[in-house]
């Protein structure tokens, strides 16, 4: 019997793993993703040999229960006791991320099988640029470029030293305030630890709370959504993006935020309600926005969010470069490999 190497979901770096081992090297998808990057696959693809279907390996996307895989690889989907009793074969579980929260890791480990988690270094950057939105409202960055190119008529200094000859008001910086994060999912976590690197009280909002212990480990507080908002000096969303939850981010939202509260969004542009968030920027009810993901990607020339001197926009690069990922689809297949034999 051939290895059976079941994929759980559908996840796009999980299908480009996916594609790989299918010996889809050719299918549009895999250029897709990566544009505009000019991508070169050759390593990745050296690196799949052996493990592909053409070298006998049975490899599939479970759309239903499976049964009898050898080796398993997911970002999102739950390893328990069934699944085990489902698939004695299991000799190997490959997890997308460092959470294993839904991975029953005593029975996986007492039934004979390996649990790696690969780590992902694509939401590092994600959650570092989220820090770096923050850092650019507060301190208003691009504002400050603009005028210091621009020249200023103020020669007066002491010592040689002129402070703040642009004269910009409402300055700030992160220390000493208030963190609220919408979703405490793998980039939400990294956010908070990073926050609190910066000295700041980070609260968060989710449908299902953390444990005491990991609320402990993040230094973050549970509030309830309404709660939050009225405390937060940032909101910082980091929410999976489902049909469902569309618009999840609208006038409600906006209208709970302080009026000196500055909205991040490096998740997903169609989790918010542009039309609201414009209205509430534009207005001043809130007192910027700092959005690498957006409703329609890649905004018009003429977008009116761009006529907005409280925004700071960014072309969805929170991330990092696409092929960085090339790395992790490498890390998975040497795990294969170590099964495979």
């Amino acid at each position: 019997m051939s290895l059976r190497l079941a994929f759980l979901d559908d996840d796009p770096v999980i299908r480009l793993a996916r594609y790989i081992l299918e010996n889809r090297e050719g299918d549009p998808f895999l250029a897709a993703y990566f544009m505009p990057e000019s991508v070169d696959l050759s390593r990745t693809i050296s690196a799949a040999r052996g493990i592909t279907r053409r070298d006998g390996i049975d490899v599939f996307l479970a759309d239903a229960e499976v049964s009898d895989a050898d080796i398993v690889i997911l970002r999102r989907g739950a390893i328990d006791e069934a699944f085990l009793r489902a698939n004695p074969r299991l000799r190997l579980v490959v997890k997308l991320g460092e959470r294993l929260d839904d991975i029953a890791l005593g029975a996986v480990r007492n039934a004979g099988c390996r649990v790696v988690n690969i780590s992902r270094r694509t939401l590092d950057y994600t959650a570092e640029h989220a820090i770096l939105l923050m850092l650019a409202l507060g301190k208003r960055l691009v504002a400050a470029d603009a005028l210091v190119r621009k020249g200023s008529e103020n020669s007066d200094s002491l010592d040689g030293v002129a402070y703040n000859w642009c004269n910009l008001q409402h300055l700030r910086g992160l220390s000493g305030h208030t963190l609220g994060l919408i979703g405490m999912g793998e980039v939400g976590s990294r956010v908070a630890r990073f926050a609190r690197c910066f000295g700041m009280r980070v609260l968060y909002y989710k449908r299902s709370r953390l444990s005491r212990p990991d609320e402990d480990d993040l230094q973050a507080a549970y509030a309830p959504l309404d709660e939050l908002l009225a405390a937060s000096d940032y909101v910082s969303l980091h929410v999976s993006y489902t049909k469902a939850n569309e618009k999840l981010i609208g006038e409600s939202v906006f209208s709970a935020m302080r009026g000196d509260a500055f909205f991040i969004n490096t998740s997903r542009g169609r989790l918010v309600d542009e039309d609201a968030l414009y209205e509430a920027l534009s207005q001043g009810r809130i007192a910027g926005a700092g959005l690498d993901t957006h409703g329609i990607e890649p905004r018009a020339p003429d977008d009116r969010f761009s006529r907005l001197d409280n925004v700071i926009m960014t072309p969805h690069i929170a991330g990092g470069a696409r092929s960085g990922i090339l790395n992790e689809l490498e890390d998975i297949f040497g795990h294969i490999h170590s099964v495979a034999g």
